[in-house]
């Protein structure tokens, strides 16, 4: 009789605590992440040189990363194809309102056809560098080897929750001794570095984060 009262409290635990899962689980259910619709870097420019995609995507990658996002699903990334067509829409029903089309203005209705929390668009505008030996380019090289780099960028997007356009553009110039610090790669680098910060890409992922860690401290 003792052993079946004893059993009889070890089901009890038991069902009490799958009474808690089910309760728990539809409050984790309509936690609803974050819908973030990443474009790939755009290039407008012929003359950009091998990897510069790369390089922007590299500092996009780490101003958009969540840590643990694969266990806490605090951000949900829209399929790549699918966020490209509805720019092609967007960027159509723009053309035929007769309108100078620019890629920020096409960002909230991409963020509104995906239904998108966030918005990122690289645009690569300008990209491009000229090699001179011994003086034989547009300024004095003193027989040395010159280099001539220019860089033009833009991060264009839209936050749904502050519903307004989070677009900025940079340049960036070198000219002078040929010298690593002074390509059109490493400007590109310093360039969408800076824009990163300029737009608060990661304080605006983030959010989803922070909204789980709020929602699981409750």
């Amino acid at each position: 009789m003792k052993r079946m009262k004893c059993l009889g409290a070890g089901a009890l635990a038991l069902l009490a605590v799958l009474l808690c899962l089910i309760v728990s689980t539809p409050a984790a259910e309509a936690r609803t992440p974050l819908r973030l619709a990443r474009l790939p870097v755009i290039i407008e420019t012929a003359y950009a040189p091998q990897g510069a995609d790369e390089v922007i995507e590299t500092q996009m990658d780490r101003a958009l990363h969540v840590p643990l996002n694969g266990t806490l699903h605090a951000v949900e990334e829209i399929d790549t194809a699918q966020a490209e067509q509805a720019l092609r829409e967007a960027l159509a029903e723009l053309r035929t309102q007769g309108k100078h089309v620019r890629y920020k203005d096409a960002m909230p209705l991409v963020a509104e056809k995906l239904d998108a929390d966030l918005v990122v668009c690289p645009v690569l505008t300008d990209c491009r560098e000229y090699v001179y030996y011994g003086g034989c380019g547009p300024f004095d090289c003193m027989d040395e080897t010159c280099l001539e780099s220019t860089v033009a960028l833009e991060i264009d997007g839209y936050d749904s929750a502050e519903q307004k356009n989070i677009s900025k553009s940079t340049r960036r110039f070198y000219r002078g001794a040929y010298g690593t610090q002074g390509t059109a790669l490493a400007l590109t680098e310093d360039a969408a570095s800076a824009l990163v910060r300029e737009t608060d890409l990661n304080a605006r992922v983030m959010r989803a984060l922070k909204a789980e860690q709020t929602s699981a401290a409750s």
